[in-house]
């Protein structure tokens, strides 16, 4: 009677392993962004991992030195931001994800993947000005806008806020807060060195951002010039979805595929890195940025600024 008991049991246990090894074989996650450089194995090698590709937990991804590769969960309704660097399996990725796991709502889920798989991927590429992006978009158009008041409220509470928003957030003398915990640096591509103070003409730099946070940011740049003249470091794709200006949280990603070169005359320039919780459209910020009346919708901006001087 024991060993019919013992064998009932024993098939039981392995049914239920069997059930669950299928279920793990059968989940599978889509690569929603990729932030610096990451491959994806396929037999001895590796090929660059890339947006829209499927992954399940046992496929083994190769992450380099400042990069973060984001996956979504469609059945589970989840976000995770992988970083660790080095070859992985997913599976063993997603255990370390921690603080970079992040539930979606069916509706924001929905969206994330019809844009992913909608979205042309068209990037523009560091124009002297951006028009408007006008593609679908889950947010409210009034983000945008909120986005503009709120760098305008944080530039007029500095301490010397001096003229126009553009003004405020150029002069040295104007220091200012900040919503998130966030810091960036210039790397100069060919030396990988920080870029501080002087600094060649037509420099090859990319941007390097720490998100000291726990929560998933979306990121640009905007540089501003001693004559006013601006535009955004990080180019953003046509339907403005942000999933290649992702920070996940904790964590430190280079924007190496995405360099800029520095003047090609003698310049002064502060570059202002803008940070928010939600996928906004920076180009927003390429408009005379002024206050607005949000009283009763506030959102919080992240916003570090560093100089350099093109000589």
């Amino acid at each position: 009677m024991r060993n019919k008991q013992f064998i009932g049991l024993l098939v039981g246990l392995l049914w239920l392993l069997a059930c669950t090894a299928i279920e793990v074989q059968a989940q599978k996650y889509v690569v929603y962004s990729v932030v610096g450089k990451a491959y994806v194995q396929q037999g001895k090698s590796f090929t660059p991992l890339t947006t829209r590709k499927y992954l399940t937990p046992a496929t083994r991804l190769k992450i380099t030195a400042e990069s973060a590769v984001t996956i979504l969960d469609e059945s589970k309704l989840k976000m995770y931001s992988l970083t660790k660097e080095g070859v992985n399996a997913v599976g063993s990725l997603l255990d370390l994800s921690g603080k970079r796991t992040k539930s979606l709502s069916k509706q924001y889920m929905g969206y994330l993947i019809k844009q992913l798989f909608a979205s042309s991927s068209r990037k523009m590429s560091h124009p002297d000005t951006y028009m408007q992006v006008t593609g679908t978009s889950y947010r409210a158009v009034s983000k945008d806008s909120l986005l503009a008041a709120r760098i305008a409220d944080i530039a007029k509470a500095g301490t010397a806020a001096k003229g126009t928003v553009e003004q405020q957030l150029f002069s040295p003398g104007n220091l200012f807060a900040s919503d998130y915990d966030i810091s960036f640096d210039l790397v100069d591509v060919q030396t990988g060195r920080t870029v501080t103070g002087e600094v060649a003409p037509n420099t090859a730099c990319y941007v390097r951002v720490k998100n000291n946070t726990d929560e998933t940011l979306y990121v640009n740049v905007l540089n501003i010039d001693a004559n006013g003249n601006k535009y955004l470091v990080l180019p953003m794709d046509a339907d403005a979805t942000c999933a290649n200006l992702l920070v996940p949280a904790s964590c430190t990603v280079g924007f190496k595929s995405e360099p800029f070169l520095t003047s090609d005359v003698a310049s002064k320039d502060a570059f202002v890195l803008v940070a928010s919780e939600e996928p906004v459209n920076f180009s927003i910020l390429m408009n005379p940025i002024v206050e607005g009346n949000h009283e009763n919708a506030r959102m919080k901006v992240g916003l570090a600024r560093r100089y350099t001087e093109t000589r």
